[in-house]
């Protein structure tokens, strides 16, 4: 009987990105402008960015605390499991994957990780601190997930059969005036993917057949995405920005997720999130 746990967002074999090619589609984009009064309501997101490994036996303690916010919160928790550092080393016969991802050790890098597991919550400081253990997760996403939204998203994501990459159409509505310059990244997460892990509360510690949730697999537009310039945009008004990626033939359509998320350039805070599965 497989034992299935939880484990979130985690990133991709890094000998693989030789495989896998984004393309960002430049302008001309579609956008629209206000045209009378919006009823629709809107609701704020929270971006949970977990560090893991799959060497880590204190990592599921996380990825459970994670599932546990998305049991909560539904959809408003968006998890990406970035796999990385010692832990997330491939060890075979018994860890013989490898998810690790040039992005996710660049966020470990830049954001001062030293620590597994540790997790980022919309990249905003609670009690002094960017970084949390998942014993604060809970406490950080209820500071922020009733704020009122700054804007909103809406995600695309269709695959291509005759190019076998992935278009991923982003529509952002300004919701607020904004006054900080603002970032989109574009990232590609995959669920359910069955490979070993280490867990101290369990007894062999090794479980070979643990499910790993949110795993990290690629960005559409590198690990800091790109500028999204509000000029000449007045509340109300709707952008959108296309991207591609390659397809990777390790990766399952049916499991992976397109996350977009809307960051302060100045200083990382993530303002609203969202995410969709591939058609």
């Amino acid at each position: 009987m497989k034992n299935v746990r939880y484990i979130f967002p985690v990133l991709i074999l890094a000998v693989l990105t030789s495989f896998m090619a984004c393309d960002k589609i430049d302008a001309p984009y579609k956008e629209t402008h206000n045209t009378g009064t919006d009823t629709t309501t809107y609701v704020q997101k929270v971006l949970i960015e977990d560090f893991t490994g799959h060497r880590c036996g204190n990592c599921p303690r996380a990825h459970e605390k994670l599932h546990q916010l998305i049991v909560l919160y539904g959809n408003k928790i968006i998890g990406i499991a970035l796999h990385s550092g010692f832990f997330a080393t491939p060890l075979p016969p018994s860890y013989p994957a490898d998810f690790r991802t040039n992005e996710a050790e660049e966020l470990a890098t830049t954001f001062g990780v030293t620590q597994w597991p540790i997790g980022m919550v919309n990249r905003t400081a609670y009690n002094g601190s960017v970084l949390l253990s998942h014993d604060a997760w809970s406490e950080a996403v209820a500071n922020l997930i009733n704020q009122t939204p700054k804007v909103h998203i809406a995600i695309q994501a269709n695959y291509q059969n005759a190019s076998s990459k992935v278009d991923a159409s982003i529509s952002i509505k300004l919701l607020q005036n904004i006054d900080v310059p603002l970032k989109l990244c574009v990232y590609l997460t995959e669920d359910s993917i069955i490979s070993a892990q280490t867990d101290y509360d369990v007894n062999p510690n090794l479980i070979p057949d643990y499910v790993h949730m949110h795993v990290f697999r690629a960005s559409f537009n590198g690990t800091w995405g790109n500028e999204l310039s509000l000029s000449g945009k007045q509340v109300g008004d709707t952008l959108l920005r296309q991207f591609n990626l390659s397809w990777n033939t390790a990766w399952i359509k049916k499991n992976a997720h397109v996350v977009a998320f809307i960051y302060n350039a100045n200083d990382n805070t993530v303002i609203q999130s969202e995410q969709a599965s591939i058609q």
